[in-house]
């Protein structure tokens, strides 16, 4: 390869490999020993969880970004049409004009939520997106991420990608 065109092309894989973030942790709900879910966050993403409430929970760099993630008994559809009790964990309101749409992904079917509202956690405005599906045996998983204002342009794609990894492991 002559070097006039090694340039550019180190220059495109450079930009291609900063734009789309690395693969991380395998996040598992309700437990890494019984999962009825999982999802992978970005490498450089802060994961926690808490085997005695089953939550896990991950921030971005900077905490522009938060996601949790929980089950609940219950149905799919009904925890769809009360986001505001699904959500009342990580929401203080939300604003009314929430978007919906369905989507079948890793052999799931999947209802998401992308709106805005007023953070719990810091009480500012942040716009968030929820996907909620059935986890098997009767249970609803839930995953929530919200973003700041201020976010980086391709937060929303990265939180889009780490829906996208949702993978239900009980039926």
């Amino acid at each position: 390869m002559k070097i006039t065109k090694l340039v550019p092309f180190l220059f495109v894989a450079t930009g291609l490999g900063l734009a789309v973030p690395a693969r991380g942790d395998t996040m598992s709900v309700p437990s890494a020993k019984n999962p009825a879910f999982t999802f992978d966050v970005p490498a450089d993403w802060k994961p926690k969880g808490d085997p005695n409430d089953e939550v896990v929970e991950a921030t971005a760099p900077a905490d522009h970004a938060y996601l949790m993630a929980w089950m609940a008994g219950g149905d799919v559809e009904a925890f769809g049409k009360d986001l505001d009790a699904t959500l009342k964990d990580a929401m203080k309101s939300v604003d009314p004009d929430v978007k919906k749409h369905e989507l079948d992904q890793n052999g799931s079917h999947f209802f998401v939520f992308n709106g805005s509202g007023v953070d719990k956690r810091a009480g500012t405005k942040v716009k968030f997106i929820v996907g909620i599906f059935d986890a098997g045996g009767g249970k609803v998983g839930a995953v929530y991420a919200d973003y700041d204002a201020d976010a980086p342009d391709t937060t929303m794609s990265v939180l889009e990608g780490i829906l996208k990894t949702i993978k239900v492991t009980k039926k």
